[in-house]
């Protein structure tokens, strides 16, 4: 399937989280509010959430298959990676 990821806000004062994205599924469906967060191995991608009646954060949407998280998290890393590059390309 393709996925494209754009980066749609980044932060450097944040703490752990580090931006949001913006996904699109096979140029057809769109899903916001998806974080990039600095954890202990690394960065890592969540998707959207919200706090229920227990005050706990689920998911709002969320692939099935392991093998479309892999391409997501990929996808939103290296859109991240090259935001980043176009950043220090800005700043120079």
């Amino acid at each position: 399937m393709k996925i494209t990821a754009k980066i749609t806000k980044t932060f450097e004062d944040a703490g752990k989280l580090k931006a949001f994205a913006t996904i699109c599924l096979a140029d057809a469906f769109l899903v916001t509010g998806v974080r990039i967060v600095e954890c202990e191995k690394g960065l890592t991608v969540f998707m959207p959430s919200m706090k229920d009646k227990e005050d706990e954060y689920r998911d709002v949407c969320f692939p099935i298959k392991a093998e479309m998280r892999t391409q997501i998290n990929n996808t939103v890393l290296n859109a991240y990676d090259a935001s980043l590059k176009e950043n220090e390309a800005d700043e120079e």
